[in-house]
């Protein structure tokens, strides 16, 4: 019988089969990191081919599996960093493991920024190739550069930033600040560091700053104005914006902008000086006593209106010329205030008319007090060695009893001055309903006035205006004059304002255009050089709906060519801007010559120069005497520094002395007129003095 044998073995195989768990493990783990890591993960041989790519990098990349299997890494790194790259994988297959930067390229050959992190693959002791993860970091740099970028620009905002920039705590201590703060204050680093911007603000606007300061505490950005003294003491205007800091949603610091405005500030004291008041004597002028008036009425005070009119000044300033003449307001103005001192507020109305506003207390103390001034003017005035007596006509109206408005009481207030003058000046009178001179004064002027333009009455005179450099012949304004059998040689001054008032001024005004254009016309075809007349446009004639259809018929029926014409407006034209701006562009489209009179004596004139287009800017003769003062000098050396850099000729009016004209040539003004050069002239010796020019 035979037998059979099993031989059986057993082997413990637990630790093989544990080693083979393991690594199917790590094989899953290394398969899962491989397919499902979001960067690019890639193998490559030793002589850098891919043999292996992740679904990721693929995508990435652009290429399919087959296409970029076998492909060289260095078809998919850019060009600068394959040196680079190649030293890097040398030292991989060297046994290190390399972390480096470089661009690689898609399929479409667009640029990526990665971060590598390339391993040695280990086999049996020996490298066999590279594995690599190559992580995208284009946006990351490009943040990391944009922050950089913002840091070095926020940096140079700061530290070479041109106004003070300055970081406070919450009570308003300086933390940080940049060098323009230092040489504001005048002081050292040292000195603000740590400090509450307290002590560096002017006591009488501190409380009012700190609770501007503390407005930001809300959380929202504030600006205010403010006035800092630095180490001298010196004042300086500051604009302020605050801008609030947070930190994980929580206030810690402030912000600050500073902005050194004090020349803007001197520059718009001067200009609203300029505006409100008269240069010559320094009282206010006409838009401050309407302004003041004004206010008070608005207020409901009980107040009396003076006007107050010089008697013979023009012939004192006819004989001893306006230099003295100038003198003599100055004088009359400095004594009209002194007398008046705190009871009222005292105005150069225009010319050699002067008001005054003062507090009704009783008629009896208005009357004492216009006495003063009547016994106070009437006494001598020492000009240039020259004595000589001056007086001056009082009318004075009280609000609300003669007039409910500002026109009105003004008015009523003429009417008296009117009423002095008829009995026979140097005195004052009250209005009351008895005086009617002014009224019959009025409409007896505009009945001769309507006379005037049916008896060829009206005149003009011509004044030239010169070269400063060649002295030639610059241009001719023309200036109207009234010859009356009844009344004399009637100045503009005297029946100007009744024609304005009346309406008259527009038909008056069509004839000086058309006279002044005949005119030169006729000089032109006499053989003269042509140059431009000048006629002043009064307010009501501008503002003449037709005016321009006006002019280029008096320009087609003379004959005189547009460029020719210099028509001249005063700031008090131009108040109604919009319309101001489109009849001024016809008339520069007509083609003839806009000048702005009287530059300087109106608040916007600047304004105005902007937006219209000026030829000329005539600086206005109280300027002129005023030029050897400080203040003077600076603001005729500003309007004709003006016209340099805006390209327009700057006319100076009222040049009587060598010293004016000497002056004005240093400054750079470019024309000048006045009686130092020639009268205003009748046609027939403005030719002879144009034929020796």
């Amino acid at each position: 019988m035979e037998s059979l044998f099993f031989v059986l073995t057993i082997v413990d195989a637990t630790d093989h089969y544990q080693t083979k768990e393991k690594l199917r493990v790590t094989l899953s783990e290394f398969e899962s990191l491989f397919k499902y890591n979001p960067n690019i993960v890639y193998m490559i041989d030793k002589e850098g081919h891919f043999t292996n790519f992740n679904d990721a990098g693929l995508k990435i990349l652009g290429y399919s599996r087959e296409e970029i299997i076998g492909m060289s890494y260095q078809e998919v790194t850019v060009p600068a960093d394959l040196e680079r790259t190649y030293n890097h994988f040398l030292k991989v297959l060297d046994g290190h493991v390399e972390n480096f930067f470089i661009t690689m390229k898609d399929k479409k050959g667009i640029a990526i920024s990665v971060e590598i992190t390339a391993v040695p693959i280990i086999i049996d002791g020996k490298v066999t190739g590279v594995i690599g993860t190559a992580q995208d970091i284009t946006d990351r740099l490009s943040m990391e550069q944009q922050i950089k970028e913002s840091v070095e620009s926020n940096r140079a905002f700061f530290y070479y930033n041109i106004d003070p920039v300055i970081t406070y705590d919450l009570e308003g201590r300086f933390i940080t600040f940049n060098k323009t703060t230092e040489e504001l204050l005048g002081v050292q680093p040292e000195e603000l560091a740590g400090q509450s911007f307290l002590p560096f603000i002017d006591e009488e606007v501190r409380e009012q700053t700190w609770n501007h300061f503390q407005q930001v505490l809300k959380g929202q950005p504030y600006q205010y104005e403010t006035i800092a003294r630095n180490k001298d003491n010196e004042i300086i205007y500051l604009h302020v914006t605050l801008i609030p800091a947070f930190v994980n949603n929580e206030l810690t610091h402030i912000h600050c902008i500073g902005k050194d405005i004090t020349l803007q500030k001197r520059h718009d004291e001067v200009m609203r000086y300029m505006a409100y008041h008269d240069n010559l004597t320094g009282l206010g002028n006409r838009r401050l006593f309407n302004e003041d008036l004004r206010k008070s009425i608005q207020q409901g005070q009980e107040l009396a209106v003076w006007i107050v009119d010089l008697d013979r000044f023009k012939f004192i300033n006819d004989n001893l010329g306006h230099e003295a003449g100038d003198q003599l307001l100055t004088s009359f103005a400095e004594r009209l205030q002194k007398v008046v001192g705190d009871k009222g507020s005292v105005y150069r109305f225009g010319g050699d008319e002067f008001a005054v506003l003062t507090p009704h207390f009783s008629e009896l103390e208005v009357k004492v007090l216009a006495m003063e001034v009547v016994c106070a003017v009437g006494k001598s005035f020492e000009i240039d060695g020259f004595t000589t007596v001056l007086t001056a006509s009082i009318g004075i109206g009280v609000y609300p009893r003669h007039g409910v408005d500002e026109k009105e009481i003004v008015r009523a207030a003429d009417h008296a001055m009117y009423h002095a003058k008829k009995y026979g000046r140097n005195n004052f009178q009250v209005y009351s309903s008895d005086i009617e001179g002014l009224a019959h004064s009025d409409l007896r002027m505009e009945a001769l006035l309507h006379e005037a333009l049916e008896n060829k009455e009206f005149v003009l005179h011509y004044q030239p205006q010169y070269r400063a450099d060649t002295k030639e012949l610059h241009g001719i304004e023309a200036l109207i004059r009234w010859n009356n059998k009844e009344l004399g040689m009637v100045t503009p001054a005297a029946f100007i304002p009744v024609a304005e008032e009346t309406g008259m001024i527009v038909p008056i005004g069509e004839w000086v255009l058309e006279e002044a254009c005949r005119q030169n016309v006729t000089w032109q075809n006499a053989g003269m050089n042509p140059l431009p007349v000048s006629v002043n446009l009064s307010l009501r004639q501008f503002y003449q709906s037709d005016l321009v259809e006006k002019i280029k018929a008096i320009l087609t029926s003379t004959g005189l060519p547009p460029e020719y014409l210099m028509l001249e407006i005063t700031e008090t034209i131009a108040m109604q801007e919009d319309i101001a701006t489109g009849i001024l562009q016809e008339l520069k489209t007509l083609g003839v010559k806009i000048a702005m009179d009287d530059f300087g004596t109106g608040y916007s004139s600047l304004k105005y120069l902007q937006n219209f287009s000026i030829d000329h800017i005539k600086i206005d003769k109280a300027f002129v005497n005023n030029l050897f003062t400080k203040e003077g000098r600076a603001i005729v050396a500003t309007i004709i520094s003006l016209g340099h850099h805006l390209d327009i000729t700057v006319v100076a009016e009222g040049v009587e002395t060598p010293a004016q004209v000497a002056e004005l040539k240093q400054l750079g003004c470019h024309v000048f007129q006045g009686y130092y050069f020639s009268r205003p002239l009748p046609p027939d010796l403005l030719q002879d003095e144009w034929n020796h020019s």
